[in-house]
């Protein structure tokens, strides 16, 4: 059977089309490319997430709210994102790595010593938090309280940050071992002893001072610094 298009098809074809709001799969539409406009439609819903959750709370905002912020039909939320959990792992997600790029920062420009290097990182990271306040509340307070698929992203966020903080106490305390010390455990306490931290000082809208907080923290590396030195001391005179 021959299939004839007829000027009438034509018009109903392109009718749907424009009763759709888009155009056809990789035209050019106001200089971008359907690609491109996905990608823009994704940012603003990622901005417009954030700027949500981060104010009034994961549980208090819905996908039409979030698509009235970002200024898009519901229709393009589910272009991005399958459901409100799965935008939110994706800010998530981008959040820590905003975090982690300070941290990583401070840390290679810190220098060799333990203190140092831990005040560096420390203050980067309390001080992105204060600085950007809508992280704080998705970070640390409401990915706490939304499923499993959340909790595991948090989970595995933690447990970067661990490697990172082990791998930096290697490198700083190279004869940790030698003294029965684990710098994966000892990793573990210091980023669940400044996760915990960071979440009660969030909660209290950032009362104290960035330098207050990082002094407290620091406490855990100064007492790490102070036992490695009386060990290597004592090892030294044999005792």
């Amino acid at each position: 059977m021959t299939l004839r298009l007829t000027t009438r098809h034509v018009k109903m074809t392109l009718g749907v089309i424009l009763m759709s709001g888009s155009a056809p799969p990789g035209r050019v539409f106001r200089g971008q490319s359907q690609e491109e406009r996905v990608a823009q439609r994704r940012r603003q819903l990622l901005d417009a997430g954030l700027q949500m959750f981060g104010t009034k709370g994961f549980h208090a905002v819905s996908v039409r709210d979030v698509c009235a912020e970002a200024k898009l039909t519901e229709r393009y939320f589910y272009e991005s994102f399958q459901n409100r959990d799965a935008l939110f792992i994706a800010i998530y997600s981008e959040s820590v790595e905003r975090v982690r790029a300070e941290v990583v920062t401070a840390l290679a420009a810190a220098g060799p010593s333990a203190e140092v290097a831990a005040r560096a990182g420390l203050h980067a990271y309390f001080s992105t938090l204060r600085r950007e306040p809508l992280l704080a509340r998705v970070l640390l307070i409401d990915v706490l309280t939304i499923g499993v698929e959340a909790g595991s992203q948090s989970l595995g966020a933690m447990t970067s940050f661990v490697e990172m903080v082990s791998t930096t106490i290697i490198e700083l305390y190279p004869d940790l071992r030698r003294h029965k010390l684990d710098p994966q455990w000892i990793g573990n306490g210091l980023v669940g002893a400044t996760v915990f931290m960071a979440i009660q000082w969030a909660l209290s809208d950032f009362k104290e001072p960035v330098e207050h907080i990082v002094e407290n923290c620091c406490a855990f590396v100064d007492g790490l610094s102070a036992l490695v030195r009386v060990q290597n001391a004592t090892a030294a005179a044999g005792i």
